[in-house]
């Protein structure tokens, strides 16, 4: 356990020095499509693709649609603050990207704090830390339960305040409803089937399931996710196979991205972005390739697609 933390304490101590060094921006032409993009995943990908840590001013915001082939990162860059309003300032191993008038005044000071979680998953902290304060980096240790936050002494107050009150509404745990839908009475020769619904909306599955079989009666369960019918064996083979090839997530593909040696999606799902890669997985769903416009998403034996903009 003392060499983890040494571990970990390591790794802020590399976060501070590498401000002492200033790395030319990356010379990598890229590919880019965004569709309805917001701003600050934009310039967050293009500053890891030029090697760096990205802070992003609280006042930068918006969306942007554009496409742009065959660029160095800095051209990218550069084109992209230019034409929504912005700037951005190389410090040591950090991009900031802020208004001009913000990056001519004093930033404050940088720093690092630990943030200790105890009833959420680390990941989804370290993501809520993305949302809240997108300007403050964040290294997480899921066997420590850690969230490791370095940005400016400011930013970095807001995202543990954030960090501590998400850990403790998770106590709360989930609410119990005040009534709960009871079975229907089955016709005779009926079956009772149950089907666990992730991803669509409860009225939408409903209203599937009685086109489909109107003649019979269902039930949801909103808390627990469930769809409870009495149905032949057979009937509920085929709706089974309806409701699930409409139990898709809602992602919505912002933008691609492409150079010589790899290639990304930024994903939008539940208000959330994601910048994934082939392999990676979100919500179940593995990234399996990429192309033109699209993106496609495998999990188990069912594939879906989802082209930029949808």
């Amino acid at each position: 356990m003392v060499s983890k933390w040494k571990s970990v304490l390591a790794l802020c101590m590399v976060l501070v020095l590498t401000s002492a060094f200033s790395p030319v921006l990356g010379k990598e032409r890229v590919n880019m499509e965004f569709k309805q993009a917001p701003l600050v995943d934009v310039f967050q990908i293009l500053g890891q693709l030029g090697g760096y840590n990205v802070l992003v001013d609280p006042s930068v915001s918006g969306q942007v649609s554009f496409v742009l082939n065959d660029l160095p990162v800095e051209e990218a860059l550069d084109l992209v603050t230019r034409t929504t309003g912005f700037r951005y300032k190389l410090m040591g191993n950090t991009l900031i990207i802020a208004s001009e008038a913000r990056l001519k005044s004093e930033f404050g000071t940088e720093d690092f704090t630990f943030v200790s979680v105890e009833n959420v998953d680390v990941k989804q902290a370290s993501h809520l830390v993305s949302i809240v304060a997108p300007s403050v980096k964040s290294y997480v240790d899921e066997e420590l339960n850690l969230v490791v936050l370095y940005g400016l002494t400011s930013d970095l107050a807001v995202a543990e305040k954030a960090l501590k009150q998400y850990d403790r509404q998770a106590l709360s745990g989930v609410p119990v409803p005040s009534s709960v839908a009871t079975s229907p009475i089955p016709e005779k020769g009926m079956i009772q089937h149950t089907m666990a619904v992730r991803y669509a909306d409860g009225a939408a599955v409903l209203e599937l399931a009685r086109g489909r079989l109107p003649q019979r009666e269902f039930s949801w369960d909103e808390v627990t996710r469930q769809l409870t019918a009495w149905t032949t064996d057979q009937e509920w083979v085929e709706l089974k196979a309806l409701v699930q090839s409409n139990d898709l997530p809602k992602f919505t593909l912002k933008g691609i991205l492409s150079s010589a040696d790899q290639m990304m999606v930024l994903v939008e799902h539940r208000a959330q972005t994601t910048l994934m890669k082939p392999g990676d997985t979100l919500e179940g769903w593995t990234l399996t390739s990429i192309s033109s416009g699209a993106a496609e998403f495998t999990q188990d034996n069912r594939t879906f697609d989802v082209r930029i903009g949808r």
